[in-house]
């Protein structure tokens, strides 16, 4: 049998604008966690031109969705080359991806940690979605909402000025589409990965400094165990 390593990957699942990107970023800063997403590493493969990243270039390019094989392909060379623990934020998306990413743990003889679910009813992420603007400066990318976080001057960013935006796939169709193509991946993932000790089901309907406490004392209850273990 062999010899566990110390690194431990976690993950953070929940639907768009239950802010698990929120939280990431703050758990990062928290716990000295590596925060990895799709998005991010598939940019870096396009970027450096590996195999992998060169076949999901081409598969966007021809305006389709990168495959699960593609994205898995992706993902697990990125953890190769990583020894720290690390954070998931979207991925795994489906179950495919999760059962892949499973045997890949069991291969590398890397633990899974955590699988913080963020909770969100639907009726209050549809108003987090379509009240949501976005910073049109893709280098500051801070969010706000009407009601929750407004700008202090009207559509202008509070940060660097530039003005807000609404994003075209933020309206109220766009939301109830998405969610509905959403559930149909997500029930089976949610299912697969409940049944595990370290799943945690978080209420995020809260404030995001309030489910933030929620997250952080999670965190810490299991770093207490994984010194005492």
């Amino acid at each position: 049998m062999s010899e566990k390593r110390e690194m431990l990957v976690h993950v953070l699942l929940g639907p768009p604008g239950s802010g698990k990107g929120t939280q990431a970023k703050r758990l990062v800063e928290n716990f000295s966690l590596v925060h990895l997403s799709t998005g991010d590493i598939l940019r870096d493969a396009v970027s450096k031109g590996t195999e992998v990243g060169l076949r999901a270039k081409a598969i966007m390019a021809a305006g389709k969705l990168v495959d699960d094989d593609t994205v898995n392909g992706l993902v697990f060379a990125r953890l190769q080359d990583e020894n720290r623990n690390v954070l998931f934020d979207g991925y795994p998306r489906t179950l495919q991806q999760a059962e892949a990413l499973a045997d890949f743990l069991s291969a590398q003889s890397i633990r899974l940690g955590l699988v913080v679910d963020i909770e969100v009813p639907e009726e209050a992420l549809e108003d987090r979605v379509v009240k949501r603007r976005v910073c049109s400066n893709n280098a500051c990318g801070a969010i706000y909402h009407l009601d929750r976080k407004p700008a202090k001057v009207d559509a202008v960013c509070d940060l660097c000025g530039s003005s807000l935006k609404h994003r075209a796939d933020d309206t109220a169709e766009a939301f109830k589409s998405r969610m509905k193509e959403f559930y149909a991946t997500f029930k089976p993932l949610q299912a697969f990965y409940s049944g595990k000790s370290s799943y945690r089901l978080v209420d995020g309907t809260g404030m995001p400094d309030d489910v933030f406490v929620t997250v952080v004392k999670i965190f810490q209850k299991f770093e207490d165990t994984e010194e005492r273990a």
